[in-house]
């Protein structure tokens, strides 16, 4: 009895620990948005007193003051458009690519989809100048399509990469059945295949908003006042002869992250499904 009591305890405190450890992990990532959050809360009086001030009544004249901005009005706009433009672009060309990938074994296959995941793995900044001088030469620099185009080329090799696997994971007795009724290799790619692949199509889209929504560098080089981006608006509050403006800066901040996070948890359940079944097991 005192060891089955024993081994009790020592469950309950072992289970005790890791929820402490899991609870402390939790805090430790949180800590930053946290943060973030309440020095968008605060005045500028209270953001620079000598003595920090943890208790407050919490003001949204920041969130008023971007809110109200034109710019911060233009810039999301753009945001929206380079971001989901990206997205569609990267999808329409990938999905295709890892269906043939996973299908249609060919001589060099292996190879090639290598250098998709070799491209990236490259820093941006690696391919930022020669991207600069070709679409300069084009005349596409400052616009839309340049920004779309850059956010494009790292995140195409995501998508090949999630979408190979979860199409590797995909029975291919479902499209031979759709064969069977009569249906072309097509028909059954867009009538069968791609509605069991909509949790990885999910999944990927997800990957590929947040990388292109968080982007500064190439859409500090390739944008101007008229096609800038949220992130590119933010670093103007760094700025200044009164330095850095944190409560506006902090308000930004919020505003930019919220909508993917609310995207995110709106697709969460497609989100674990597509990368558990694709880029897991593929």
């Amino acid at each position: 009895m005192a060891i089955v009591t024993g081994s009790r305890r020592t469950r309950r405190l072992r289970t005790a620990l890791a929820y402490l450890a899991l609870a402390a992990l939790v805090a430790f990532f949180l800590f930053p948005l946290l943060w973030i959050l309440g020095l968008s809360l605060k005045t500028r009086a209270q953001t620079f007193a000598d003595t920090p001030v943890w208790l407050w009544w919490p003001t949204f004249e920041h969130y008023a003051d971007v809110l109200f901005r034109k710019d911060f009005l233009k810039a999301f706009l753009n945001t929206l458009i380079v971001s989901f433009s990206a997205v569609l672009l990267s999808l329409c060309v990938g999905v295709p690519a890892a269906y043939a990938f996973a299908r249609f074994p060919f001589r060099g296959g292996n190879a090639l989809f290598f250098s998709l995941l070799v491209m990236r793995m490259l820093p941006p900044v690696a391919v930022l100048v020669p991207m600069y001088v070709i679409l300069s030469d084009i005349g596409l620099t400052t616009t839309h399509l340049s920004v779309v185009l850059a956010y494009t080329t790292f995140s195409l090799p995501l998508v090949v990469w999630v979408m190979r696997g979860f199409f590797d994971d995909l029975p291919v007795e479902v499209e031979e059945c759709a064969w069977i009724d009569g249906a072309t290799r097509r028909q059954a790619f867009q009538r069968v295949v791609l509605p069991l692949a909509k949790p990885g199509m999910v999944a990927s889209a997800i990957l590929c908003l947040q990388l292109a929504w968080n982007d500064f560098l190439f859409a500090a080089v390739l944008t101007n006042n008229d096609t800038q981006t949220l992130p590119v608006l933010m670093a103007g509050f760094t700025g200044g002869d009164s330095g850095v403006d944190w409560g506006p800066m902090t308000a930004s901040g919020v505003l930019v992250i919220l909508p993917v996070i609310v995207f995110s948890f709106m697709a969460q359940k497609h989100l674990v499904a597509g990368l558990s079944s694709g880029a897991v097991k593929g």
